[in-house]
């Protein structure tokens, strides 16, 4: 997916768009489906790229709306489905707008990932769903682009996702998490969790047989129902907008006291 991560302009942290017709497309919309039903519901696609899952996920919701900050991947979509130009730090549209919102491989790439779920909380209706697909750290391969100065080393490079931040960060700018930050980072902002998983790579641009290709995805899903699935190349997680206001209001409260006391333990032990 394509959402910008741009602090200026020799700053591009971007994602490329999905292409259409992959197997990892229909990985994660059927992952999708086995947790929720999409049916009746308006669905923002957040960093939606050219509209390869938008597409999908319009055949199963009541209303579609994309949104990416490319105005040349809006234009190529193939489907006349509702879509506009914007960043996730400031979502154009009004508070308790879509009863789900999807960032699929998005969250990473955003200049600010907190702000991001902060809006993605605003446009919620109550009871409303965020649907995230994300890298996990735990993969042994690192899915994104890597390189050393100036000097490209690709994708797929291992153990580079296990490195300290502070190593990795050299080698591949975009984030990575683990499920206890992911988690941690939504309940900050007042989410709840509904559903959390991985998967496996969908291995759509690994050149292998296509039979070899079939073998492998049905090991995969097996591998997923195991305790095996938490080294799959994505986590994905589904958090809730309590219906209560008083619950958002404890919730915040909570992670508040939290960085709080977190912050005096730390001023006291360097006293």
């Amino acid at each position: 997916m394509s959402l910008a991560r741009t602090s200026n302009n020799d700053q591009v942290r971007r994602g490329g768009p999905a292409p259409y017709g992959t197997h990892a497309i229909v990985k994660r919309l059927q992952v999708i489906d086995e947790h929720l039903s999409l049916r009746g519901k308006r669905i923002l696609d957040l960093g939606c790229g050219i509209g390869s899952y938008t597409e999908k996920l319009a055949q199963r919701a009541q209303w579609t709306c994309g949104l990416d900050i490319l105005e040349s991947n809006l234009q190529a979509f193939r489907q006349p489905i509702p879509r506009v130009q914007g960043i996730g730090e400031n979502l154009p549209f009004a508070t308790a707008s879509f009863d789900a919102v999807t960032m699929i491989e998005v969250l990473e790439h955003t200049i600010s990932d907190a702000q991001v779920l902060r809006e993605c909380f605003r446009v919620l209706k109550p009871a409303g769903l965020l649907i995230l697909f994300v890298p996990n750290k735990l993969y042994p391969l690192e899915s994104h682009p890597c390189k050393f100065g100036r000097f490209s080393l690709g994708h797929n490079i291992p153990l580079v996702s296990w490195a300290p931040g502070w190593v990795r960060k050299h080698l591949c700018p975009v984030r990575i998490y683990t499920l206890r930050k992911l988690v941690s980072l939504a309940k900050t902002e007042g989410f709840e969790v509904r559903a959390k998983s991985y998967i496996f790579p969908p291995v759509d641009v690994f050149p292998l047989p296509s039979r070899l290709k079939q073998v492998y995805r049905a090991l995969a899903t097996c591998l997923e129902r195991t305790p095996m699935k938490m080294f799959g190349v994505s986590i994905f997680a589904v958090f809730e907008r309590p219906r209560l206001p008083e619950v958002v209001n404890s919730a915040k409260t909570k992670n508040a006291k939290r960085k709080t006391n977190s912050t005096a333990d730390a001023e006291a032990s360097n006293a």
